[in-house]
């Protein structure tokens, strides 16, 4: 069962301890629930989607459990997805052939930024949600490479 917490600071912190299919749902809620308290809930479609995406490539990719994090920004909302597995996701455009490899591409498309960062013990897969949600690039922190989806 997912484990939260809210700080001061506009965070809000989902512990995940086994990724399943049928917590997508609740955690969805918990996100818009969240979005709502903030009183940014224009961005919870995409933030919904976005969650899925991410947490379905941990269970697909990763598996066990991650920590979803979910922050508020000046202008919309970061949102955070840790695992345990050091493999770094592919965001680029996906060959006709390939049965699977859209999701993030996808998501690359709809939210402004989406990135990952390399941590001691796994990864970090993150999204910005802005309110001017339109120009989409994908970075690599910690890798010093930013480029824009073809």
């Amino acid at each position: 069962m997912p484990v939260g917490t809210v700080d001061h600071f506009g965070e809000f912190r989902l512990v995940i301890p086994v990724v399943r299919p049928e917590s997508m749902g609740c955690v969805r809620e918990i996100v818009r629930a969240q979005l709502r308290m903030w009183r940014k809930s224009e961005f919870s479609d995409l933030a919904e989607l976005g969650v899925t995406e991410l947490l379905t490539n941990v269970l697909r990719h990763a598996g066990g459990g991650g920590e979803l994090l979910v922050s508020e920004t000046a202008d919309g909302i970061r949102v955070g997805v840790t695992d345990f597995h050091g493999r770094l996701p592919v965001a680029g455009k996906p060959t006709r052939e390939a049965i699977g490899g859209r999701g993030l591409y996808l998501l690359a498309h709809l939210v402004n930024e989406v990135g990952t960062q390399v941590l001691p013990q796994g990864k970090e897969v993150w999204f910005d949600l802005r309110s001017d949600c339109g120009r989409t690039r994908v970075s690599e922190r910690g890798r010093g490479s930013r480029r824009t989806p073809d």
